[in-house]
């Protein structure tokens, strides 16, 4: 029969060991998670590019463009307060009455929607 003081030392070493286990399984996930995460990154630069190609008519694309564009500019709009990139994606994805409803997938959304939201920082 155990005493006190080694049921708490091998109690301690379980404890341990299970820490342990779990330490080594959450890295491991870390880093399936971090190569699925660079693969889904958003591409500011791709951003860029397809900003200039369907936004630029009637949008000042650039950080600082002066006067230009026909409606806000990126800058503006990535300056609100309330504004979100998951916003900005959402509403890329809707169709407007107001705007060209350029063919973008989801992807290229989040890559405008990245470029702009670089304009914030």
């Amino acid at each position: 029969m155990m005493n006190r003081f080694e049921r708490r030392s091998a109690m301690a070493r379980n404890q341990g060991n299970q820490m342990r286990m779990l330490a080594t399984q959450l890295s491991a996930a870390l880093t399936l998670l971090g190569g699925t995460g660079a693969a889904l990154a958003q591409d500011v630069e791709n951003g860029r590019r397809l900003s200039a190609r369907w936004c630029s008519e009637c949008h000042a694309i650039e950080p600082v463009q002066g006067k230009g564009g026909r409606t806000i500019s990126f800058a503006a709009i990535a300056g609100r307060q309330d504004i979100t990139s998951d916003m900005i994606t959402s509403f890329l994805l809707m169709p407007h009455a107001t705007m060209p409803n350029p063919p973008l997938s989801r992807k290229d959304a989040r890559d405008i929607a990245a470029y702009m939201m670089e304009m914030k920082k």
